[in-house]
Formats: C-alpha cells, structure tokens, sequence
C-alpha cells in the first residue's frame, strides 16, 4: 500500500474515534463516558416539551446577534437551543444522557455558554428510576460576549442514585437568549451497597454523625458544629420579573410586591448573582449591595429565609438550621 494513502487512512481512524463518546475504565471501577458531539449526539436524547425545537449540534456562532458562543469549548461542534422564531418565552426542551445498565452517574463535567441579555434558564435533573429531580440550575446572562470562554462545571452525584441525567432548556424574553452546551464528561460506577462501616453510632439517644475533619450532627449533642450543604435552597420566587442594568445596583420590577415580599438585609438571587437588599424605595425599585457585573432583564428573582426551623406539637425548635448551614436538634 501507498505510504501516504496508510498515513491519510491512520489519520481518518484516529479522528473518528476520537469525536466518538468515549468509555474509559479507572482502575477504581469507575468509567469515564466523554461526549464532544463532533460525530453526532453520540448517545444522547433530545426531546423538545413546548420548545418548537430541539437541542441542535452546530458550529461557530448561532443565527442570531449578540447571543451564543463564537465556536465550541474542544473541536468544532457544540449543542444549542435557539431562541428566534417564535420560541421564548419559557419553551422548555430536554436534552437526555444514555442510561448505564447496573450502574449509577457518580459525576458530571460539562460546558456551558449563556451569553445574551435575554437569557432563560438551564437545568440539570437526575433520574432515580422513579422520577426526574432538579440538582442544579443556572439562569441569566454568565457571559460577557460570544468570544468569552465557556464556563466549566462539576456536580458530585454520588448518592443521588442517578441512572441518567438531563438538561433541561428554559427559553427567556426574546431572541438573544441561545444557550449552549459541550464537553460532556459523566463518571459512572456500581451502586454503593450498604456497608457496615457507617460512621453513625449505634442507635440510642445519643445518635450522631463525626466527620474525620471534624463537626458533628445528630441527635444527643447540644453544640453542632458540623455545616450542613442543602443541594437546592430553601428559597421562593418573588412575584412578576425584575431587571437590573450592568455595574449598577439599582433594581426595577414588572408586577412586583417588594414591600410585601422583601425586608432589607433579605438575599435576592437575580440573574446567576446573588445580592443584599439595601433599600427598598417602593414595590418596583429596590437597591442591592453592590454592582451586578452583567445586568439582567425580565428575570425570576428569588429570596431564601435566615432559618429553617422543624417544632412539634407543642412549638418547640426539634430542628433547626441557620443560614450558614449549623444544625442543631
């Protein structure tokens, strides 16, 4: 055979496997599934809910203006949802990971690009064999411009009994709200049994849990001092949408009760960003503590309390948790 012909079929073989979804084992009987949508969508399902269209593979910048990324995150194709035409607002579309038989999603990597004024939300759901579960979520404008890098993010799924995973698209106001994804990284493995070297005590009154880092929770100690991670927040959607220009403070909203719903000192969660609230002028206008560095327009606010409290019958605290995450029973 022709030298250069075998180097040129090499070369072919190479680059097909190589923008294929990708299973590597670990040696700690884990495998990594890598998923660049350089050859297709490479196992995984879209499914358009309202959205008048799918998840789409594409390369370099969408169809319209001042939205989306200029090219992909690694090689040339990327996932989008597209915003023009009639869709917005609040089209809803999912995008479905391949299932893993007898194995579980211990971990997900990917990369996303949500560049436009007119951004709507994403989503990650978990599937336990039963029901899909919102994990995380993401909304508003995070980049600056379409040549602005992606954005990486890691989620530890591990006790989720995740069998599969979907992101779920959320259109905003208008046509320059198109968000992407790429570079899909999942890490599955076994479901972890049952095993006998829990690090809860045995049962009785005094039933806690001790971190080899230290911090303890649990029932018979009056002195927590262990932080309790909540993943999702203990928080409500304000009523009507507000908006907030870039590097300003100043708040404005479309059908809002700020001074029904708000205090000062309350946290407000706009736009990806969370704020204080230092001035509530009237229902509509509000100040926050500092500047949003990319604005947002036309979005869901949403504020949390400063404490989660469990009583019984006769209104007494059997559990509570504060806002930097101490419990205490």
């Amino acid at each position: 055979m022709n030298p250069s012909i075998a180097r040129r079929q090499t070369t072919l073989s190479l680059t097909l496997l190589l923008g294929a979804c990708l299973s590597t084992p670990t040696t700690a009987g884990t495998t990594i599934h890598t998923t660049g949508f350089e050859t297709g969508l490479e196992g995984w399902t879209p499914e358009k809910q309202t959205s008048l269209y799918d998840w789409a593979r594409h390369s370099h910048g969408t169809t319209s203006r001042y939205t989306g990324p200029a090219n992909a995150h690694e090689g040339e194709y990327y996932l989008y949802l597209e915003t023009s035409y009639g869709n917005t607002p609040g089209k809803i579309a999912y995008l479905e990971s391949p299932a893993f038989s007898g194995e579980n999603i211990l971990e997900v990597t990917f990369h996303y690009h949500l560049y436009g004024n007119q951004m709507g939300r994403l989503v990650l759901q978990t599937f336990d064999g039963e029901a899909w579960k919102n994990f995380w979520q993401i909304e508003g404008q995070q980049q600056g411009s379409t040549n602005a890098a992606w954005i990486e993010k890691r989620l530890d799924l591990s006790g989720q009994g995740a069998q599969q995973i979907r992101f779920v698209g959320v259109t905003g106001t208008g046509y320059k709200g198109d968000m992407a994804i790429d570079y899909i990284v999942l890490k599955t493995g076994e479901p972890a049994a049952p095993g006998s070297n829990s690090p809860w005590t045995q049962s009785g009154s005094d039933i806690h849990y001790e971190h080899p880092d230290g911090g303890n929770v649990g029932i018979g100690t009056d002195n927590p001092t262990a932080d309790l991670h909540i993943l999702g927040n203990l928080s409500q959607p304000l009523t009507g949408h507000v908006s907030i220009a870039a590097d300003t403070t100043l708040v404005t909203g479309s059908g809002t009760r700020f001074t029904e719903e708000l205090s000062e000192g309350d946290s407000l969660l706009m736009g990806g960003r969370t704020f204080l609230v230092t001035e509530i002028i009237d229902d509509t206008t509000l100040t926050v503590d500092v500047p949003h560095a990319l604005g947002a327009e036309e979005v869901t606010a949403y504020t949390d309390s400063d404490l989660l409290s469990v009583q019984t019958g006769a209104e007494e605290q059997a559990l509570v948790v504060n806002r930097a995450g101490n419990v205490g029973i």
